[in-house]
């Protein structure tokens, strides 16, 4: 099939989960560390989506970030996704926009837990965090060049 072109859409595409970006690239963290990807804090087990139809590249453990899924949304373009329990697809796959990439880490919980979520919106219900960088051939941009980050 056709490769994957999201050029056109630089600036419009949502978050691959729903949630709060809790730190900005060039942001440091607790310990000084600055990287060039955003964190979004995001719901135990949420989906992970795609934001464009993408070729999978990478998908599984690397280094100290835990499950990773690297996707191709256009060509010489990589999304890094980090920090997912679980990873969904294979390398090599072509896959649409809003398919299932994995899920966040964390507990379930329990049907009446879910039941009254709308009740309890407070920041302890974003428990698991999302680490997302963007790659343009040897430059590394602000993921918001790419995604409605506000």
């Amino acid at each position: 099939g056709p490769v994957p072109d999201a050029t056109d859409r630089k600036g419009t595409l949502p978050l691959p989960v729903q949630g709060e970006v809790i730190r900005r690239a060039g942001e440091a963290d607790a310990a000084g560390i600055v990287r060039p990807g955003i964190v979004i804090a995001a719901r135990p087990r949420a989906l992970v989506t795609t934001p464009a139809a993408a070729t999978i590249r990478f998908r599984g453990p690397l280094l100290d970030y835990g499950n990773v899924i690297i996707i191709e949304p256009a060509a010489d373009v990589l999304f890094v996704i980090a920090g997912l329990a679980e990873v969904f697809g294979e390398a090599g796959q072509v896959i649409p926009e809003g398919a299932p990439l994995g899920l966040m880490g964390g507990d379930s919980r329990g049907v009446d837990a879910i039941l009254t979520e709308t009740l309890t919106t407070g920041a302890g219900s974003r428990s698991e965090t999302l680490y997302l960088e963007v790659r343009e051939g040897q430059s590394v941009p602000n993921p918001a060049t790419w995604f409605a980050i506000q």
